[in-house]
C-alpha cells in the first residue's frame, strides 16, 4: 500500500485543548451575563450592548475554534488562509447576535427556542468548517458522515440548551443566579468544545505528496500563535465582563440615587401638600384643598372624598375634576360597600385598580363606575386614631386605564392619613369653641391624639401655655406641670433657625395661621425636628383668645434624609477617589493600585486591583510571546521565499514550452483550415460543373427551339411584306378618289357662285368637301410613305434573321464541345475532393494531439503556480504574523509593568 493512501495520524496539544475549553466556558459565561443584562436596558442602549455582546461572544467562539485547530498536530506542514479564517468569524458573530436577541426577549416560545437553536447551531458549525476549509497542506480532507452529522447535532443541541439556560437565568434569585450561571457556562462551553473535537475526530487527512510527510508532528510557531490569540481573547472577554460589572454597579447606584431623589421629591411634595391641607382647620377647606392638591400631584382626571353614611351607603362630599368630565359632587351611592372591602380599608390598605373592566370585583358596583366614567381608580381610607373609617380618598382616571406607580400609591396613602388627622383636629377645634363641657370632651380627644398639642392664652403677658396633651410630654420630655405657665420658647435652642422663630412671631402678631418646620430641643437637651402648626382661636366677636400649637415629630424622617445625603456624598467621594487612583491605569500604567475602602466602592476597588494584576501578568506573557513569534517567523520566511523563487523559474520554462507548442498548434490548425477550405472549393467546383452541364443541355435545347421560332418569324415577316404591298395599292386608289372629289368640289363651288345668294350654303359645303379631299390626299401620301419604309425594314429583318440562324447553328456546336470539357473537369474535381478530405482528417487528429499535450503542460504549470502562490501566501502570512507580533509588541510596550 502506498503512503499516499494511508491516513495521517493526528495528535493534540493538551495545553491548547485546555485553553480552548477555558475560552469556550468564559465566552459562554460572558454571553449569559450579557443576556441577563440586556433585559434591563432601554431600547437604544440595548441595541448597542446587543451588537457589542454579539461581537465579543462571536470572537470568543471563533477564538476557541481557532485555538483548538492550532492544537491539531500532523506529520505534515500546515498553514492557514488568514482571510478565510477571519471570514469564519462572521457566522459566529451572527449566531451570537441571534442567541442574545432571543435570550433577552420577554417571552420565548418552544418554536422560537427550537428554530433559534437550529440557526445558531448551523452558524457555529459553519464557522468550524470554514476554519477547516482555511487549512492549507499537501493532503486531502474527508469526513466520516456519522461524526459529521453528530457534530452538527451537538452544535444545534448545545445552542438550544444554551438559549434555554440564558432565558431561564432571568427567573433565578440573587442567591442562586451566580452558581446557575457558572453551571450553564460549563455546560455550554463543553458543548461547543465537544462539537469541535467531534468534527475533528471525523476528519480524515490523506497526504497527496508522500515526500512531504515527516516522521513526527510539525507545529512550528503555531503553538505560540494559539497562546497569543487565546490570551488576547481572554483579555477581551475579561474586559467585557468587567465593563458589564462596572456598568451594572453604576446603573444600580444611579437607580438607587434616582429612587432616593424620587423619594425626597415625594417627601417634599407630601410635606408641601400637608402644609397646604393643614393651613386651615375647617372641614370644607381641608376637603377642597385635599382633592385639588391630590389631582394636581397625580395628574389625574378626578379626585373625590367619599363619606360613609350610617346605613352603609355613602355620599361624595368633595370633588376636583378636570374640564370635560362629569361632575359627581353630592352624588349618593345607594349600594352598600362589600364587607371584605370595608375590612381591607379598616386596616389602612390602599386599593389600586389599573383597569376596572378587567377585574373580577370592585369596591363599587361596575355600573356605578361606568356611570361615573371611571376606567382606573386609586382608593385610600381616611381613618381616625381609633382606625374608624371617616371616608375614602379616591383618584379616578376617566380617559383610559392607568397603572398606578408605587410612589403615587404611597403619596395617596400618607395624604389620606394626614387628612384624617386634619379632620380630626378640625373636629377637635370645633369642639373647643363650644362650652366647658365641650372643651373637656375636646381635651380628652386631644389627649388621645399622637401629635403634641398645646394651647396658649393670648390675653396674658408672654402668651403662657395653659394646656398640653400627653403626647406633648412624650415628645418633649416636659411634664404638664413644667410646661404650664411657661412660654413655648423653652423648646428653642442654640441651633434653632431664628428666621423661622421670627416667622412664628409675625404670624401671631398678625393673628393668622402659620405652619413651619423647626428644630426644637427636648428637656434632656437632645434636638428634634417637627412640623409646627400655629392656629389662632377667636371668640364670638373675632378676637384672638388662644393659640393652638400642633407639633408633629419628623426627626426620624429628617435623620433618614440626612443619612441618605451623607451616604450619597460618601459614595461620590469614594467613587472620585477610585477614578483618581485608576487614572494612570487608563494610560497603560499597570503598576498602580486602587485604595481598598469599606463599602461597595471598596469591593469594586478590590475587583479592579485583581483585574489590573491579571492584566499585568498577561501583558508580560504577551511581550514574551511576541519575541518568540518574531524569531520563528524570521527563520522560516527566508526558506519559503527561496522555494517560491525556484518554483517561479520552473513555471517560466514550462510557460515558454507552452508558447512554442501553441505556435505549432496554430500552424496545424491553419493547415487543417486550408484543407477544409480546399475541400469546400473542390466540392463547390464539382457542384458548379454539374450545374454547368445541366445549363449547357438546357442552352442547346433553347437554341434549337429558338431556331424554329426564328424560321416561323421570317415567314411571318415575308407575309407581312406582301400585305403591305396590298395596302399600298388600296392607298393609291384612295388618293385618286380624293383627287376626283377635289375636282367635284371645285365644280360645285363654281356652280354655287353662279347661283348667287341661293347657292351660298351649297358653296360652303362644296368648300368643306374640297378641304376634306385635300386632307385625304395628304394622309394617303403619308400612309404610302410609311408602307414603303415598312417594306424596306421588313426585307432587312428577313436578311438579319437568316444570318442569325446561321450563327446560332455554329454556337450550338461550340456549346456541345464545352459540355464535353465540363464533364472532364467534374471527374477531376471529385478526385481532388477525396484527397483533400483525407488531408483534413489527418490535420484534425494532429491538432487534437497538440491540444492535449498543451493542456497537460498547462495543468502542470497551474499546479506549479498554485504551489508558488501557496509559498507566497505562507511567506506573506509569516510576514503578517511578524507584523502582527510587532504591533502586539508595540501595543504591549504601552503598558507599564513591574518587570
Amino acid at each position: 500500500m502506498l503512503l499516499a493512501d494511508v491516513a495521517l495520524s493526528s495528535t493534540y496539544d493538551s495545553r491548547l485543548v485546555a485553553l480552548s475549553l477555558a475560552i469556550a466556558v468564559l465566552a459562554s459565561y460572558t454571553a449569559l451575563d450579557l443576556s441577563g443584562r440586556l433585559n434591563a436596558l432601554e431600547a437604544r442602549a440595548r441595541l448597542a450592548w446587543l451588537i457589542g455582546g454579539a461581537i465579543v461572544m462571536g470572537m470568543g467562539i471563533w477564538s476557541m475554534n481557532f485555538v483548538a485547530m492550532l492544537a491539531l498536530g500532523l506529520p505534515i506542514a500546515i498553514s492557514y488562509d488568514m482571510l478565510t479564517v477571519l471570514l469564519s468569524m462572521l457566522p459566529a458573530i451572527v449566531a451570537s447576535f441571534g442567541g442574545l436577541f432571543l435570550a433577552s426577549r420577554s417571552s420565548l416560545s418552544m418554536k422560537e427556542l427550537l428554530s433559534g437553536g437550529v440557526l445558531m447551531g448551523i452558524g457555529i458549525a459553519s464557522m468550524h468548517y470554514m476554519g477547516i476549509y482555511a487549512i492549507r497542506m499537501e493532503a486531502t480532507i474527508q469526513y466520516n458522515p456519522v461524526l459529521l452529522a453528530l457534530s452538527v447535532a451537538i452544535a444545534i443541541g448545545g445552542s438550544i440548551l444554551g438559549l434555554w439556560i440564558a432565558f431561564q437565568l432571568r427567573q433565578q434569585t440573587s442567591t442562586t443566579l451566580e452558581w446557575t450561571k457558572i453551571g450553564g457556562a460549563l455546560v455550554m462551553g463543553v458543548a461547543i468544545v465537544g462539537m469541535h473535537y467531534t468534527a475533528m475526530k471525523g476528519a480524515i487527512f490523506t497526504p497527496t505528496n508522500p515526500t512531504a510527510v515527516a516522521s513526527e508532528t510539525i507545529n512550528g510557531s503555531l503553538t505560540t500563535l494559539a497562546v497569543a490569540i487565546g490570551t488576547a481573547t481572554i483579555v477581551i472577554l475579561g474586559f467585557a465582563l468587567m465593563t458589564s460589572f462596572v456598568e451594572r454597579r453604576l446603573t444600580r447606584e444611579a437607580k438607587l440615587l434616582e429612587e432616593v431623589e424620587a423619594q425626597a421629591k415625594a417627601e417634599k411634595l407630601f410635606t408641601e401638600i400637608t402644609l397646604r391641607i393643614r393651613q386651615s382647620l375647617h372641614w370644607d377647606d381641608i376637603l377642597n384643598t385635599t382633592v385639588d392638591e391630590v389631582r394636581i400631584a397625580l395628574t389625574t382626571d378626578r379626585v373625590i372624598i367619599y363619606r360613609f353614611n350610617s346605613n352603609g351607603c355613602g355620599t361624595i362630599i368633595a370633588e376636583s375634576v378636570s374640564p370635560g368630565w362629569t361632575t359627581i359632587l353630592g352624588e349618593t351611592v345607594n349600594d352598600p360597600m362589600r364587607s371584605d372591602y370595608i375590612e381591607m380599608y379598616t386596616i389602612g390598605q390602599v386599593q389600586a385598580t389599573s383597569n376596572v373592566d378587567k377585574v373580577g370585583s370592585t369596591d363599587f358596583p361596575k355600573d356605578i363606575l361606568k356611570d361615573f366614567q371611571i376606567k382606573a381608580n386609586l382608593v385610600a381610607p381616611i381613618l381616625n386614631h381609633n382606625h374608624e373609617i371617616l371616608g375614602l380618598l379616591c383618584a379616578h382616571q376617566c380617559s383610559q386605564p392607568r397603572s398606578w406607580l408605587k410612589p403615587e400609591i404611597d403619596l395617596v396613602r400618607k395624604l389620606a392619613i394626614q387628612v384624617g388627622i386634619a379632620l380630626e383636629q378640625a373636629s377637635l377645634l370645633d369642639e373647643a369653641k363650644l362650652g366647658r363641657h365641650e372643651r373637656q370632651l375636646s381635651d380628652r380627644a386631644i389627649a388621645a391624639v399622637n401629635h403634641a398639642i398645646f394651647i396658649t392664652d393670648a390675653h396674658q403677658p408672654n402668651n403662657p401655655i395653659i394646656f398640653c396633651n400627653p403626647a406633648f410630654e412624650k415628645i418633649t420630655g416636659y411634664s404638664a406641670q413644667e410646661a404650664l405657665g411657661g412660654n413655648y420658647q423653652f423648646l428653642l435652642g442654640k441651633d434653632t433657625d431664628q428666621f423661622t422663630v421670627q416667622q412664628i412671631h409675625n404670624a401671631m402678631g398678625n393673628s393668622c395661621e402659620c405652619q413651619v418646620a423647626i428644630e426644637n430641643y427636648r428637656k434632656d437637651g437632645t434636638p428634634f425636628w417637627c412640623y409646627l402648626t400655629v392656629s389662632p382661636l377667636r371668640d364670638a366677636v373675632g378676637r384672638v383668645i388662644n393659640y393652638i400649637f400642633v407639633l408633629i415629630d419628623i426627626t426620624e424622617d429628617k435623620r433618614e434624609r440626612e443619612e441618605l445625603r451623607r451616604s450619597k456624598e460618601t459614595f461620590y467621594t469614594q467613587l472620585l477617589q477610585l477614578l483618581g487612583d485608576l487614572k494612570e491605569a487608563d494610560k497603560g500604567d499597570l503598576t498602580v493600585r486602587a485604595e481598598v475602602t469599606t463599602g461597595e466602592i471598596g469591593v469594586v476597588a478590590d475587583f479592579f486591583n485583581a483585574i489590573i494584576e491579571s492584566l499585568e501578568k498577561i501583558v508580560i506573557q504577551v511581550k514574551q510571546a511576541t519575541h518568540q513569534v518574531n524569531a520563528y517567523t524570521v527563520e522560516n520566511s527566508t526558506q519559503i521565499q527561496q522555494i517560491a523563487e525556484q518554483l517561479l523559474l520552473l513555471v517560466e520554462e514550462i510557460t515558454h514550452t507552452l508558447e512554442e507548442l501553441s505556435k505549432m498548434n496554430v500552424s496545424i490548425q491553419a493547415v487543417a483550415e486550408s484543407a477544409r477550405q480546399t475541400a469546400q472549393v473542390a466540392g463547390t467546383t464539382s457542384d458548379t460543373a454539374e450545374a454547368a452541364l445541366a445549363a449547357i443541355d438546357g442552352t442547346v435545347n433553347s437554341i434549337l427551339n429558338w431556331q424554329q421560332t426564328v424560321g416561323q418569324t421570317a415567314f411571318k415577316v415575308k407575309h407581312m411584306g406582301e400585305s403591305s404591298q396590298k395596302i399600298s395599292f388600296v392607298v393609291s386608289l384612295i388618293n385618286q378618289i380624293a383627287i376626283q372629289t377635289n375636282v367635284l368640289a371645285i365644280n360645285a363651288s363654281t356652280e354655287a357662285a353662279w347661283m348667287g345668294n341661293e347657292g351660298r350654303s351649297f358653296a360652303i359645303v362644296a368648300e368643306q368637301i374640297g378641304q376634306l379631299s385635300i386632307q385625304s390626299a395628304e394622309a394617303t401620301k403619308e400612309i404610302q410613305q410609311i408602307l414603303e419604309n415598312t417594306q424596306l425594314e421588313t426585307s432587312e429583318v428577313v436578311k438579319a434573321i437568316s444570318l442569325g440562324t446561321t450563327q446560332v447553328l455554329e454556337k450550338a456546336h461550340l456549346v456541345n464541345d464545352a459540355k464535353l470539357s465540363l464533364g472532364q473537369i467534374l471527374e477531376v474535381s471529385q478526385q481532388i475532393d477525396q484527397l483533400v478530405q483525407l488531408i483534413s482528417t489527418a490535420t484534425v487528429l494532429q491538432s487534437q494531439t497538440s491540444v492535449s499535450v498543451a493542456a497537460s503542460l498547462k495543468q502542470i504549470a497551474l499546479t506549479l503556480e498554485e504551489t508558488a502562490d501557496s509559498s507566497r501566501i505562507v511567506f506573506s502570512s509569516l510576514q503578517e504574523t511578524q507584523e502582527l507580533a510587532r504591533q502586539l509588541q508595540a501595543s504591549s510596550e504601552i503598558f507599564k509593568t513591574g518587570s
